[in-house]
């Protein structure tokens, strides 16, 4: 936690140094709780037109002009799924006692931030209809997700088998 505090408090001041013109804080729950909202805030920020597809990112994986994987990121097997709560509170029950007890002083950015500290898990709100349809839809057919994961991460690994001289071949997008 003390590693993230000190991430967040150089990105903050960052943001802050070159003001809410040229950065726009976006805090991860809300992006997963409302992602039509945070969407459109955020491509009109970049004046990127809107397109529905920014909210079915997982119907575009390793497709031409879609998303491309990465076979080292850890969080890869999150972003095969629709836009869902889990990952809110996946790390509930997963951080000791004595660095839960002393969060206040060990990430002081969660307060700067608007976060209360004691809160484990905190209260996020409500997600969109949408969000919460996913979350549903993907509880329920847990199986099914896990498969697709896997799948796609062992296609996108052993597609790339052989090509680790190439570096463009990880990240290049299709034509």
């Amino acid at each position: 936690m003390t590693k993230w505090n000190t991430a967040v408090q150089v990105m903050h001041s960052q943001c802050q140094e070159v003001g809410s013109a040229r950065c726009l804080m976006v805090p991860y729950e809300q992006l997963v709780l409302h992602p039509r909202e945070w969407m459109r805030k955020i491509l009109h920020f970049v004046d990127v037109p809107w397109n529905e597809s920014v909210l079915h990112h997982e119907e575009h994986i390793n497709k031409p002009g879609g998303v491309s994987l990465s076979k080292v990121e850890r969080s890869s097997d999150q972003v095969i799924r629709p836009v869902n709560l889990d990952a809110l509170s996946k790390w509930v029950g997963h951080i000791p006692n004595d660095v839960v007890r002393d969060m206040a002083d060990i990430a002081p950015m969660l307060s700067i931030l608007g976060y209360d500290p004691d809160a484990n898990p905190p209260p996020y709100g409500s997600p969109d209809s949408a969000v919460a349809d996913n979350t549903r839809k993907i509880r329920s057919n847990e199986q099914l997700w896990e498969t697709k994961a896997k799948d796609i991460l062992y296609h996108l690994r052993s597609s790339h088998e052989g090509n680790s001289d190439d570096a463009e071949t990880d990240t290049a997008p299709m034509a």
